[in-house]
């Protein structure tokens, strides 16, 4: 759908997200032909909107203040739609906790999902889920520490929904054992000074692309500078067919506490239409040998929106996720970005939301609870993605970073650095190019060492 969109300055970069939430919108301001039209105009402290796509036209004049700007263009695009434009309301952006941590903190849960249903127009599911998901996490943090980020760039192929920031194992291999040197090297360096500075870890997480596509020797080197740090640490082996016991021995050994083993969904056919290189029986097998390690929480990712899903085939998958061992469960609606091979959804949205309301159903059933949750553009019939987990097994990175509630430091290519406190972080985000990572790492190290040092100076 094309869209021509013309409003004053900060009207504009408030509405564009609301328009975003269309169908495979495109949005442009000046553009001669375009499916809707959305023109916002200014004056005497007011705002006039008009909605128009030919046939259909609505105006409506609002005071010219954000709040009453956004419901009216929320209700104006969705009497357009013929129903709500996102289950969401108003509330746009990737983490919508954090508004919901403030109500709640203010009003209590029930007056926080009331709040969430009236001015920011969420439909009450919604509500309830991302309130129950702030309540069961937020509760966690910690005042004090900080997290680290271990990236891991490389991938054995790329599948066709992948946006990420992945190499192709192949083509890099002759880099490879310099670039874990380097990553080690830099690890080492931020876990002396962290020690040296008083700063405490709460959690270390190794993700990529596909960590286990290094071999066990080069997970072990790489891994070595943080063995027996006493903190949540979580590594990702997200191609099942990567995995091996050898892998899981160095895990052990390194004190590694959490694995995920992911499939995204473990149907043969969903699989090959999805550009998966590893059968349902692999991953199956992948799974129970993770459990059998017994390393700690095994978590496993699932992506609502893919070819051959249906509600109860979604739910009895996830039944057999919690039969085999996997303490956490994290879902995923599929979000189309500019780096995937695929450029339109799946399926349609009753199909999606079908799938979301079964697997929610079934999460509570089986004593899942929501801990977490965030949001991106072009999301499957505008859902959500939402790590649930059995008590005492949620996972504080993903609360942490969600929530945006402490520093985080980034190891290796396409590393991103939160430096800083509360809401005045920098971020610090190293090269993607594994090449340029290589040349410039030093550098970035030397920033990062600086800020622990002045950080801990700064504070009593």
């Amino acid at each position: 759908m094309l869209i021509k969109f013309q409003a004053p300055g900060p009207w504009w970069s408030r509405g564009v997200q609301l328009l975003w939430l269309l169908p495979q919108a495109q949005v442009e301001t000046e553009t001669e032909n375009w499916d809707l039209a959305v023109l916002v105009e200014e004056g005497n402290q007011e705002l006039s909107l008009t909605v128009t796509n030919g046939n259909f036209r609505e105006q409506r004049v609002v005071p010219a203040r954000p709040w009453e700007y956004l419901q009216a263009l929320f209700l104006m695009l969705s009497q357009y739609s013929l129903g709500p434009i996102s289950p969401w309301g108003v509330l746009t952006g990737v983490r919508p906790g954090k508004i919901a941590a403030g109500l709640v903190d203010k009003l209590g849960p029930a007056k926080a999902v009331e709040e969430l249903c009236e001015k920011w127009l969420l439909h009450l599911d919604n509500a309830r889920l991302l309130v129950a998901a702030v309540n069961n996490g937020y509760p966690l943090l910690r005042e004090k520490g900080l997290c680290l980020y271990i990236s891991v760039p490389f991938c054995p192929s790329r599948c066709d929904y992948c946006s990420f920031a992945s190499l192709p194992l192949d083509r890099w291999r002759g880099k490879i054992d310099s670039y874990v040197r380097q990553a080690a090297a830099e690890l080492k360096e931020l876990l002396l000074a962290c020690r040296r500075y008083g700063h405490l870890v709460n959690s270390i997480y190794v993700g990529g692309g596909t960590p286990t596509a290094l071999s066990p020797r080069q997970l072990e080197e790489l891994l070595a500078p943080a063995a027996g740090w006493e903190c949540e640490f979580t590594v990702e082996a997200g191609r099942p067919d990567t995995l091996t016991r050898e892998h899981l021995a160095v895990f052990k050994d390194a004190g590694v506490n959490r694995i995920s083993v992911n499939s995204q969904y473990p149907e043969d056919r969903t699989l090959a239409a999805i550009g998966r290189r590893h059968t349902a029986k692999q991953f199956y097998e992948a799974l129970d040998m993770a459990v059998s390690a017994g390393l700690g929480i095994v978590n496993s990712d699932l992506i609502i929106g893919l070819p051959g899903q249906t509600p109860e085939g979604f739910a009895a998958v996830i039944s057999r996720l919690a039969a085999a061992g996997a303490g956490n469960i994290t879902i995923h609606a599929l979000a189309l970005k500019r780096g995937a091979e695929i450029r339109q959804q799946y399926l349609d949205g009753a199909e999606s939301r079908a799938i979301a309301a079964a697997a929610y159903a079934r999460m509570d059933e089986l004593g899942f609870q929501p801990y977490y949750l965030y949001r991106q553009r072009n999301m499957a019939s505008n859902l959500e993605n939402v790590g649930f987990g059995l008590p005492g097994s949620y996972c504080y990175y993903n609360i942490a970073s969600i929530a945006e509630s402490e520093p985080v430091l980034g190891v290796g290519a396409g590393a991103a650095s939160k430096l800083g406190r509360a809401d005045s972080f920098i971020s610090l985000v190293n090269p993607r190019d594994v090449n340029q990572y290589l040349a410039r790492s030093e550098d970035l190290l030397q920033r990062k060492l600086n800020w622990l040092q002045v950080d801990k100076q700064s504070r009593p």
